[in-house]
């Protein structure tokens, strides 16, 4: 499946320039993030019981970070693959970009097909999720 490059997103308006750093905004959404995560990280051990919750969450979590970034260089994304776009063309933020993709489209097979996903799937996931999160919040940290 072709992916929408950074360009595409700017032409068909899917990621529009503001112009406003809005660095209220990008704090907001980096403690809304931080709230989630400490309430998935309470509920740890119910993981086997509720993996598609585990990844929807987490997903939750990276797509708010993503926003947060976003808005601290004054742009709006209007689908989450050109809020990955614009991540990924910023050459200071080292995530995968790819993998972001796959996370999108899994969730969006949990939330639109009624996907099931076992609780290897989450296990598989859960420490590249982690580690996309801490960077997006060093990064953000480092620009607020």
């Amino acid at each position: 499946m072709k992916r929408k490059e950074f360009e595409q997103c700017i032409r068909e308006n899917k990621l529009i320039e503001t112009g406003i750093k809005d660095f209220s905004m990008a704090k907001e959404l980096l403690t809304l993030a931080e709230h989630r995560e400490e309430f998935w990280n309470g509920l740890k051990e119910k993981s086997k019981n509720f993996p598609p919750l585990f990844l929807e969450g987490h997903y939750e979590i990276i797509k708010e970070l993503a926003t947060a970034i976003l808005a601290l260089d004054g742009w709006k994304a209007l689908s989450h693959e050109c809020l990955f776009a614009y991540l990924k063309q910023k050459k200071d933020l080292e995530i995968d970009f790819d993998y972001l993709l796959e996370l999108k489209d899994l969730r969006n097979s949990i939330d639109y097909r009624g996907a099931k996903v076992g609780h290897d799937i989450w296990k598989k996931n859960e420490m590249k999720i982690k580690v996309t999160i801490r960077a997006l919040k060093e990064y953000l940290r480092k620009s607020l």
